[in-house]
């Protein structure tokens, strides 16, 4: 069914486009090449694959082994190896079937102790791991010792989501690297969304996984595919989008497909059978964050007075440049110093994203938010 997709991952008829990712990715996985896929968050790469490549990979048939890492937010060796331990356990039972499940267990991971148990409610089988080394890294190794292992005799692919997160614990990406490329030709697909903390990693001279793998960059929708996909969904309750009023509204949501789904449904909450004009869509914006006011009120809460007056700023203005120059400065009353180093926290903890030689809020909807009541 057509419609627009938020708060979740995109199924396959609703992702708008990106046949190009979809093709590059196909290419690598079919030739076991390893690839590092990064964009803005929220630009589709999670959806198209989780929901496209992986699922095109196990329809290939015989037996098949996925295993599929989020790392967001992962701060300590204990807390990756903890990630990869739960992921390993979910992505196990997901790729063999129930029937030969607890056998595989104990041949593949059996030095893991695995237990299976059922679920009360829905009857499916959960996996569960218990390592016997106490330090971390030890059972981070141990861990990738039998993924390799499973690799080893099963068609596999290695997805690892927000990869760059590992940057921010000391030798985890060292460690990492080893790991990876014990898979041999296993094809590892690595996604991230913080570009620079990505160029620490695999670009900066002396990286810890520099030459490593290809890059493939999800990049914005054309305006005029976005369009029709804006048009399919409308057309069915009588609504039409002139194609400057649609090119508007998507630049106005920074392009990020989520922010433009998001707000394309709040348009069709209001209005059906009309021709939409740039009218109706501040209408449905104001709407969109009134309805979200305290969300952002609370997460802004969590912020101090100078990253709150930085971001305030930036999102004002749009797009900034030059965060130290003295129009900015002045604005927000604070140093060249303590602006500095409030833009890189934010910019670490992808709050700002740095985009075609400047810098500009992440989320679209919290930089409306910010322009409206701050």
């Amino acid at each position: 069914m057509k419609q627009f997709v938020f708060d979740r991952l995109v199924d396959s008829e609703n992702i708008c486009n990106l046949q190009r990712e979809q093709q590059v990715l196909r290419d690598a996985v079919a030739s076991g090449h390893n690839m590092v896929v990064y964009g803005p968050r929220n630009y589709g790469k999670t959806s198209v694959v989780r929901n496209i490549t992986i699922e095109e990979f196990r329809r290939t048939g015989g037996r098949r082994f996925v295993l599929f890492a989020d790392l967001l937010g992962v701060r300590s060796m204990q807390s990756l190896t903890r990630r990869l331990s739960g992921s390993l356990q979910r992505s196990f039972a997901a790729s063999f079937p129930v029937r030969s499940l607890l056998d595989n267990a104990s041949r593949f991971l059996g030095a893991l102790r695995p237990e299976i148990a059922l679920d009360p409610q829905t009857g499916s089988p959960s996996l569960s791991l218990h390592t016997r080394e106490t330090e971390p890294s030890r059972n981070l190794q141990t861990l990738w010792d039998h993924i390799a292992g499973i690799t080893e005799e099963v068609d596999s692919l290695i997805v690892l989501d927000e990869f760059q997160d590992v940057a921010f614990i000391d030798e985890a990406a060292a460690q990492l690297r080893s790991c990876l490329e014990g898979l041999g030709a296993t094809p590892i697909l690595l996604l991230g969304s913080k570009r620079h903390m990505l160029a620490d990693l695999f670009a900066a001279p002396g990286a810890p996984l520099s030459a490593w793998g290809s890059d493939l960059e999800f990049l914005p929708i054309r305006h005029d595919d976005y369009h029709r996909y804006m048009e399919e969904r409308f057309r069915p309750h009588g609504l039409t989008i002139p194609r400057e009023v649609a090119a508007t509204l998507q630049d106005e949501m920074q392009r990020v497909p989520e922010a433009i789904n998001r707000l394309c449904a709040q348009i069709l909450e209001l209005h059906q059978a009309v021709e939409i004009d740039q009218a109706m869509v501040r209408a449905a914006l104001v709407k969109l964050l009134e309805n979200r006011e305290g969300r952002f009120a609370a997460y802004l809460s969590a912020f101090s007075g100078t990253d709150e007056s930085v971001l305030t700023e930036i999102a004002r203005r749009e797009r900034v440049a030059h965060p130290q120059s003295k129009g900015f400065l002045a604005n927000v009353g604070l140093s060249s110093r303590t602006v500095a180093l409030s833009v890189k926290r934010l910019w670490d903890r992808g709050v700002i994203e740095h985009v075609a030689g400047s810098y500009r809020m992440a989320d679209p909807l919290l930089a409306a938010y910010l322009r409206q009541y701050r």
